[in-house]
């Protein structure tokens, strides 16, 4: 378990587990117990059960009390918040719940929350993502840690941690929105996953062990563009140059390496691919323009050239951009036809109505004077300067932030933090934007 966590040193960190009282939780919170680790329990009660969910808020107590370390609980009128604020329950309850263990984390002085996902769920959500439509990176199913949240449980399949439960004894709660097909996660458990099961016995194993292959592959890949970047770039004044010998060694991924090479400098994959097409096809001359870059594609080299700030400080992202590499990671863009049924509870993940949005966006660094509509606080304005203030930013923190904004100035999401009011997914919402972080 200690090592599972994903962080240095676990046995010197201290951990808030989220524990709703289900089955999973309450494994997690035994094998914390039985491990020696350092930790408290944290319980939301989003009161959408009516007496069940008191029920659990109870139990959860009394485990903390077996366990014999601290308890923060706290209660939320979902229904209200999310009326208020012209959201789905799921995007309230997800918002509420972040922002709470957020605070609870920081108040309390743990190092990390831990939640209870496990390779299952990690295999539910490549599959959601290969159905849907993804590259390699969509692939790599649920991370082991993003930022201050850890997934201590991707070692173990559902069916383990039952087993687990049963050979302990261990009661726990459940939930009977688990067990509806309705929800398409849930569909994919209960209808799908048997199904594959059927071919595969050990179907979540051979899934995570593809999951492994895939992050090596990224590696690789990773690694290889960063060779054929140092290989192929020089800089010239205040151009950048790519010699084309160098690219076309790459001809069968010319349009994968040129995008993921020049993305940074605004260009999109349909430009990618014209630009591959191009150079395959010999046509010095060609220019293909960003809003912040100048692309130009001569005899012997690639010329990029810049228009307004530098990319360090701002990248352009189109209305079909899928994915974009930035100094600080990645972010991957789905546009998802309906709004779904539940949302991410990691805030590395936001989601806008897409109607909302004016294109280009803009990935920029914070600047001064800044301020946006944080989600949760019913559509008060906020400066930047005191949301960083109040969550206790550090210096490192302040000057790693980015901020993903839209062609009108409206400062969408302090990235992998708070998303703005304004652009939220209410019930009326047609297209949901999906915007995920990945750091590197």
């Amino acid at each position: 378990m200690a090592d599972a966590c994903g962080v240095d040193h676990p046995k010197q960190q201290h951990f808030l587990l989220a524990v709703s009282g289900g089955k999973d939780s309450v494994v997690m919170a035994h094998l914390f117990a039985q491990t020696g680790l350092s930790f408290g329990i944290g319980h939301c009660n989003f009161q959408l059960r009516g007496k069940a969910a008191d029920e659990d808020a109870a139990f959860v107590e009394d485990l903390a009390r077996q366990l014999n370390c601290p308890f923060h609980q706290t209660a939320f009128d979902t229904l209200a918040v999310a009326e208020q604020l012209s959201v789905s329950v799921q995007m309230a309850a997800r918002e509420l719940r972040y922002e709470w263990l957020e605070n609870i984390r920081e108040a309390s002085g743990y190092d990390y929350v831990a939640t209870a996902h496990h390779l299952t769920d990690a295999a539910e959500t490549q599959i959601f993502h290969l159905v849907r439509g993804t590259g390699l990176r969509g692939l790599l199913g649920i991370p082991p840690r993003n930022g201050w949240v850890v997934r201590p449980l991707l070692f173990a399949s559902q069916q383990e941690l039952s087993d687990y439960q049963e050979a302990n004894d261990l009661p726990y709660r459940e939930d009977s929105s688990n067990t509806e097909t309705k929800y398409t996660r849930n569909f994919i458990r209960h209808r799908v996953l048997p199904a594959f099961r059927e071919l595969n016995p050990r179907l979540e194993q051979s899934l995570g062990e593809n999951m492994q292959r895939f992050r090596e592959s990224l590696f690789l890949m990773e690694q290889m563009l960063n060779r054929i970047e140092e290989a192929a770039k020089t800089q010239d004044g205040d151009r950048i140059l790519y010699q084309l010998d160098t690219l076309k060694a790459f001809a069968p991924a010319l349009p994968t390496v040129l995008f993921e090479l020049l993305s940074p400098f605004g260009l999109n994959t349909t430009q990618a691919n014209d630009l591959a097409s191009g150079i395959h096809e010999g046509q010095p001359g060609k220019v293909f323009l960003t809003p912040t870059h100048e692309i130009a594609l001569a005899a012997e080299v690639l010329e990029v050239v810049a228009k307004g700030e530098t990319v360090q400080q701002s990248l352009v992202i189109e209305r079909e951009a899928e994915q974009l590499r930035f100094p600080g990671g990645y972010l991957y863009f789905q546009l998802l036809e309906k709004v779904p049924e539940h949302f991410s509870e990691d805030p590395k993940v936001a989601y806008f109505d897409f109607e909302t949005l004016a294109f280009p966006l803009m990935l920029r660094k914070w600047r001064a004077g800044d301020q946006f509509q944080p989600f949760g606080m019913g559509g008060k304005h906020q400066k930047v300067q005191d949301y960083f203030s109040n969550h206790k930013f550090t210096r490192a923190e302040k000057a790693a932030a980015w901020m993903l904004a839209d062609d009108s100035g409206t400062l969408l999401w302090v990235v992998g933090h708070r998303s703005n009011h304004a652009n939220r997914v209410r019930p009326s919402t047609k297209q949901c934007l999906k915007v995920s972080v990945l750091p590197d």
